[in-house]
């Protein structure tokens, strides 16, 4: 007893934490096992030595322990907490002794109260201890702690892992709950890379990561829009702003030609399908795809990862060229069920619509008709004048007397609509140590701004995980079904936006005895008729089953299985009814399309992960996976329905088309990743992979990526002990490595045939491709060196400048006609793309009662191609594809504007110079602009007072180009005869000699080829949107546990407020797909909704 009388002199309690013992961190897995042999576990794990008297031990409980490198004193801390033990120590020797009781002639009162997270979930295993002495507890799985105080001038000191340390003094208090706040250096946030979880302070590489209340601030059945300003290096581009609609994305810029472009998705670390689907899903076919990622639920997503450098993305070898756009769900947690419930109700609209993009009235149209006749000669002519020479060839081709009183028709109003949105989730998530859960339901509804269109969504989740022993093992199932009409977009008659701006004010919508008026063209009120009108509906299925299997073999190794089926099932309807023109005559026309796609993954990893004399960490992961994916379709149409009352193929009297079609590939891989730590100073990262593709051809079927990545925390050098008060964290990084595209097609490689032929009345097949034994991946190779700082525990600062070459690029190369095929599939091609961007997090005030926090996020991307198939570019209509330019890059005649004393149009003549030409031929084609962003990013803001939120989120791009290929009509000069004409060729045609103006005059039957493309109808695409607003309350917690109910809030939002665009733009919006190319787009509407968090 002599000996431990002498180590009582040690600090205890919180003192420990600055011990040598305080740095150990241990990974336990114990169940019901004795004080003992928790003891000898971590002695041998760390070498720290227990000193005890067992008669003080003998006759205590079991204890059951989880850890994952968790310190020892939070270990201790925790199993200690209620058994009235505490410790001393002594170096590397541990004393544990009895606690000491209060004495008896001092009245104790008890403190009790609840400690939760920034979002209100309670936190189990929370310390609170007694300033000075070694008194202290935890918190229960629900939260919740009560502690005997001796004095009134007690200091309570709670702390937890990850969270900051506070100091709450009790004096009169009887009840203290408090709310944990992170960390301000994040730098035990931890990044998720799909086969793991890697800390944020080791992690070499580039990510962002965006948790779920950034994601629920926007309202829309695809996640990804929300992601839109908010990661650095991302771009979200949306065609449409359909219900459900697909939007593109990339990652610091388009990287390759004639392969795919959209990174890769993860959920939880199973790879899913997300290429377009869909009969119309392409450019140009009404670019109707169905999104996948409009069938997951923000709700059930618990954070997403986007993951852009070699170090973060090598791991996924063949498939990370474009990215990694890792998303994880919630799952189950410890303690007693908890419920959440989330509801929203409000209403989409368009906001107000462009002036210059409207079709003038009826007055305005007779006017510029009546002048463009004039211009033409008609004025006069057979002693008419050109209001009676407008007058007849309406009432010759439309059937009406302008004389009359004829109602003007605002068909874009007709078209119009206030949509109604509402989406409801509740969901319960608890457990124990042996098994969690989480269990969601959610339904969206998004009524379309216009008229025919709109989307339901019913989605479901479970996940369960559980450990006994040594194992662990969980199963999550995602699953959704999406109900979508929607429209063609682009140029097709059936998109009510084409039909509006082919149709005079003079139309009317009915006739007068109340039928609609089919003389009009695609009439898009009647063939968007809900009875009788035509269908266009998509049901989509997707499944996401992951079940997965972990063995604990020793500690710190870890052996996991993950299988994982994701599925979609399409099935599509298509109906044109007796509106319809192009098929009422054959007895309307119907469609059925269905289409499945299913990828089947299995991985097995064995995860090392260790620390070594407190001052040497080592993870290294090494694995095995195989994934195949398959895709079917069915296609059949008929004709000739007797009736329209019912819609079924059977129904209908003449087969017209039929068809079906599979394939598949599969992928092997081998991988491995390596980090090393030492003094949480010095950061090492290494990662291979060895990709095995069926893509590819019979030479080049495996292939090898890698990435190695460094980092060095300066701040944590000695020599920068005086920054501390200013300088929280300093760490610069680098990184470069290889990774691959593989989505090139199925058989991209292979030699193939048609078949189907008929020779002599019998079936046949020909050639159709030429084999290429030595197609092979294209490679990119990424650059990338970043810094990250923090400054006064405020003020976080990232910056990466990378670079990244896509070499091997995959072009058509000709041959030569003799071989029978005209071209062949090569790996000749090289791209780049380099550029800096950065994140800035402050926090510019905090305090008990106020927060406000400002997020920016910036990229300046540079795409340039290095090498193409042959020296010459590739000339189209609009663009051209050449060495030292960017791939979306303008090419066409440059307008030079309008005659200011003829007002004819005219073009800058040949491909260079300032001679200009009213002839469109002898105008040459010149680089005009690029798609790409100069510079694009996103602001932000979050305010807290009180029990009061308000936030709000921006978007923008700066320096890109847009060019409207519908502006040859809706733009017109005359050309179109007696088409409709917009408001802003009526304001600012040309009149008289001397007005200045870039539009030119308006001649009846115009022939001067204003109405080619041009620049003329290339317009600047910067803009600045206000993507979110959001305004809550959040009721008092002394109120509402009076009706045990842990948390209510309540809130307005309000989503794309406002855009503001270059003064030369002219349209619904600048948004568009990254060519620049738009026409006819569906608007994108504003949304007012009203919502409530319940929590309980």
């Amino acid at each position: 007893m002599k000996l431990y009388f002498i180590f009582t002199v040690c600090l205890v309690g919180t003192s420990f934490g600055n011990s040598l013992a305080q740095k150990q961190q241990v990974t336990l897995n114990l169940k019901n096992v004795s004080l003992y042999e928790l003891f000898n576990q971590i002695k041998e794990q760390t070498g720290l030595r227990f000193l005890y008297n067992a008669e003080q031990l003998d006759g205590l409980a079991n204890v059951s322990v989880q850890a994952q490198n968790e310190k020892v004193s939070d270990v201790l801390n925790k199993v200690f907490s209620g058994k009235a033990l505490t410790y001393d120590c002594d170096g590397k020797v541990i004393i544990v002794k009895k606690q000491e009781i209060l004495p008896q002639t001092i009245k104790a009162k008890i403190i009790s109260g609840k400690v939760t997270d920034y979002r209100d979930n309670p936190l189990p295993g929370v310390t609170i201890q007694i300033k000075g002495t070694a008194v202290g507890t935890s918190t229960n799985s629900s939260g919740v702690y009560s502690l005997p105080i001796a004095t009134s001038d007690a200091v309570l000191i709670f702390s937890f892992i990850g969270m900051k340390t506070q100091e709450i003094a009790v004096a009169n208090k009887s009840e203290i709950n408090v709310k944990m706040t992170e960390e301000s250096s994040n730098l035990d946030e931890v990044v998720v890379t799909g086969y793991g979880v890697t800390k944020k302070a080791a992690f070499t590489g580039s990510a962002q990561t965006v948790d779920n209340k950034d994601l629920m601030k926007k309202t829309d059945a695809n996640f990804m829009k929300s992601l839109e300003g908010s990661v650095a290096g991302l771009q979200v581009n949306s065609l449409t702003g359909q219900p459900g609609a697909y939007a593109s994305t990339t990652i610091r810029g388009v990287g390759s030609m004639n392969s795919g472009t959209e990174p890769l998705y993860v959920i939880d670390g199973i790879a899913i399908y997300t290429d377009k689907m869909g009969a119309y899903n392409k450019a140009g076919t009404g670019d109707m795809a169905a999104s996948p990622m409009a069938n997951i639920n923000p709700n059930d997503i618990e954070s997403i990862t986007v993951l852009k450098d070699a170090t973060a993305t090598a791991i996924y070898g063949a498939r990370a060229a474009n990215g990694v756009i890792v998303v994880t769900t919630k799952k189950g947690s410890l303690g007693k069920a908890r419920f959440n419930v989330n509801a929203k109700v409000g209403t989409s609209f368009v906001g107000k619509i462009d002036h210059n993009y409207r079709t003038t009235n009826l007055d305005k149209y007779k006017e510029i008709w009546t002048e463009g006749l004039t211009n033409a000669g008609y004025d006069g002519e057979d002693g008419m004048t050109s209001a009676e020479w407008l007058n007849a060839y309406v009432m010759d081709w439309y059937n009406v007397d302008l004389t009359q009183n004829i109602k003007s028709v605002d068909w874009l109003k007709e078209i119009l609509q206030n949509g109604f949105s509402q989406e409801y989730d509740i969901s319960a998530q608890g457990g124990n140590e042996n098994l969690r859960y989480y269990i969601s339901g959610g339904y969206f509804q998004n009524t379309g701004i216009v008229i025919g269109t709109g989307m339901k969504r019913y989605s479901g989740r479970i996940s369960l995980d559980g450990k006994s022993g040594r194992i662990g093992y969980g199963l999550s199932v995602n699953g959704a079904l999406s109900d979508i009409n929607n429209t063609m977009t682009e140029s097709q008659y059936t998109n009510p936006i084409v039909a509006v701006y082919d149709i005079r004010p003079f139309e009317q919508v009915r006739n007068e005895d109340g039928t609609y008026n089919t003389n009009v063209n695609y009439n898009p009120v009647a063939i968007n008729d809900k009875e009788k009108g035509d269908k266009r509906n998509q049901k989509q299925i997707t499944l996401v089953v992951n079940p997965y299997f972990t063995y604990n073999i020793i500690d710190g190794l870890t052996w996991k299985t993950n299988a994982g089926l994701s599925l979609i099932d399409l099935d599509e309807f298509f109906y044109s009814s007796i509106y319809n023109p192009q098929y009422s005559g054959s007895g309307m026309l119907g469609q059925r399309n269905q289409e499945r796609a299913t990828t089947l993954t299995i991985t097995n990893t064995v995860n090392f992960n260790r620390t070594f004399k407190d001052m040497h960490h080592l993870n290294v992961l090494l694995g095995q996976e195989a994934q195949k994916i398959s895709y079917r379709t069915i296609y059949a149409a008929a004709s000739g329905y007797p009736s329209d009352a019912v819609f079924e193929l059977d129904n209908a009297s003449k087969p017209t088309g039929a068809g079906s079609s599979t394939k598949a590939s599969t992928l092997s891989s081998f991988f491995m990743n390596a980090e090393y730590n030492l003094n949480d100073k010095y950061y090492l990262s290494g990662s291979f992979r060895y990709d095995g593709s069926s893509r590819f051809g019979v030479n080049n079927k495996w292939a090898p990526f890698w990435s190695i990545g460094a980092k060095y925390r300066i701040s944590n050098e000695s020599f920068m002990e005086n920054t501390k008060s200013w300088l929280t964290d300093l760490t610069i990084r680098g990184s470069y490595g290889t990774v691959g595209n593989q989505d090139i097609g199925y058989y991209a490689a292979m030699g193939l045939y048609n078949y189907g032929y008929s020779y002599n009345g019998k079936p046949g097949a020909i050639p159709y491709q030429i084999a290429n034994p030595d197609l092979k991946w294209e490679t990119v190779a990424k650059a990338d060196i970043g810094i990250h700082a923090v400054f006064f525990e405020r003020l976080t600062l990232e910056v990466d400048y990378y670079n990244q070459r896509t070499k091997d690029m995959i072009f058509d190369v000709p041959l030569s006609y003799t071989t029978g095929f005209g071209s062949i599939l090569k790996n000749v091609g090289e791209m780049e793309n380099k550029g800096i961007e950065f994140l800035i997090n402050a926090n510019v005030l905090r305090n008990k009662d106020f927060s406000w926090d400002v997020r920016f996020t910036g990229t300046a991307n540079k795409n340039k191609i290095i090498k193409l198939a042959t020296e010459k570019p590739i000339e189209n209509t609009l663009t051209i594809r050449k060495v030292g330019e960017a791939y979306n890059t303008f090419y066409m005649p440059e307008y030079a504007g309008v005659d200011p004393e003829t007002g004819e149009a005219m073009w800058y003549k040949g491909q260079e110079g300032d001679e200009k030409t009213k002839n469109v031929n002898e105008a040459g084609q010149r680089i005009v602009g690029s798609a790409d962003p100069k510079f694009y990013g996103g602001f932000g803001m979050n305010f807290k007072y009180k029990g009061f939120d308000f936030s709000f989120d921006t978007s923008f791009t700066l320096g890109n180009k847009v060019y409207n290929s519908g502006f040859a009509f809706d733009m017109q000069v005359g050309h179109y005869f007696l088409g409709p004409v917009s408001n802003y060729v009526y304001d600012n045609r040309w009149q008289k000699p001397g007005d200045i103006t870039d539009v030119p005059k308006f001649v009846a039957g115009d022939n001067s080829g204003a109405e080619t493309n041009s620049s003329r109808f290339l317009m600047n695409g910067s803009y600045l949107r206000m993507k979110s607003m959001v305004l809550g309350y959040t009721l008092p917690k002394n109120l509402m546990n009076k009706v045990a109910i842990d948390n209510l809030r309540v809130y307005i939002s309000a989503d794309n407020l406002f855009t503001i665009t270059a003064k030369d733009f002219i349209g619904f919006d600048p948004q568009t797909r990254s060519t620049g190319m738009q026409s006819w787009a569906y608007p994108v509407p504003r949304n007012i909704m009203f919502g409530l968090n319940l929590s309980f």
